[in-house]
């Protein structure tokens, strides 16, 4: 028996055009809103400060996918010269339960989070956006100024990061801003990509936004506050129960009931001026995303074999 191994530029070079991310990220939240995923909330350990390693399970019915992301964020990790998030995903067959493959996971966690705020943006940003805001302007920062430009090429971005030098690295229509209040001030689009930890100060309230726009807070509650999100029109998360689970945790103080799921609202058509979709990272889109990779592997014969 034997299993195939890929590394990150394998995974990279076989992950389809933004385009179908987006679309199989669509289809994956339509999967798990309509209950037709097996999702339990990932579980995890903090063996550091402001540390975690999640377990991601999920099991897609419709294409009979199991698979596992066990992946690490480590927000030190930077001044070690270090990748704050870091991974592996572990393909099973689902009528076996044998592992059939493992690959990187930080490639798959950068690009389907990113494609899973461009389907928000594609479903409620306002109506001829174009200027946009990005907090933080790493791993995350670059892949959602690709997405951004991939969604609307005349797309302006300003971007904060507390380290300069990396907004250099963004794609397309970029300013920098030396504060991150500069750069949300009169955007329609706000991602904040800033780093998850346990005690946040969380300054972007009411007063930063205007009156139409979209946020989408990937680091939980680094940036955004519970007023911010209060004054939305319509909130919603990718997993509500998971979402529940770490406001257990203490994140997320203060914050109201969310409206649903996203899936759920892609479904329904549910809409807002200001809307607010908190994606807390699924392990579904990981399976989604890794079940794809794996088929092109053995298509194109990429990757490595190993013996189990």
């Amino acid at each position: 028996m034997t299993l195939r191994y890929l590394r990150r530029d394998e995974v990279a070079a076989l992950l389809p055009p933004v385009a179908e991310q987006l679309d199989l990220v669509e289809e994956t939240y339509r999967a798990v809103g309509a209950g037709r995923v097996e999702l339990p909330p990932k579980p995890g350990i903090h063996p550091r400060k402001d540390s975690f390693i999640h377990a991601m399970p999920a099991y897609l019915m419709d294409e009979d996918v199991a698979a596992l992301k066990w992946v690490a964020g480590y927000p030190a990790n930077k001044e070690r010269g270090l990748p704050y998030i870091s991974g592996l995903i572990v393909v099973n067959d689902a009528e076996t339960g044998l592992p059939a493959a493992i690959m990187d996971g930080a490639e798959i966690t950068a690009a389907r989070t990113a494609a899973a705020s461009g389907v928000c943006i594609r479903r409620w940003a306002p109506e001829g956006w174009i200027e946009s805001a990005i907090l933080g302007s790493g791993e995350q920062g670059r892949f959602h100024a690709r997405v951004l430009g991939e969604l609307n090429p005349n797309a302006h971005i300003r971007a904060y990061d507390p380290h300069p030098e990396r907004i250099e690295a963004l794609a397309g229509n970029v300013t920098a801003c030396s504060e991150p209040a500069a750069a949300v001030d009169g955007a329609d689009v706000v991602v904040s990509a800033g780093p998850i930890v346990e005690e946040p100060e969380s300054p972007l309230g009411p007063g930063w936004l205007g009156n139409r726009w979209l946020g989408l807070p990937i680091d939980f509650d680094f940036y955004f506050n519970a007023e911010a999100v209060s004054s939305a029109d319509l909130f919603l998360v990718d997993d509500v129960g998971q979402f529940e689970y770490y406001r257990s945790l203490g994140h997320f103080h203060a914050w109201p009931e969310p409206a649903g799921s996203v899936g759920e609202a892609l479904a329904d058509g549910r809409a807002g001026e200001r809307v607010l979709c908190c994606n807390l990272g699924v392990g579904a889109l990981d399976a989604a995303f890794a079940a794809g990779v794996l088929d092109a592997a053995r298509e194109q014969g990429l990757g490595t074999e190993l013996e189990l």
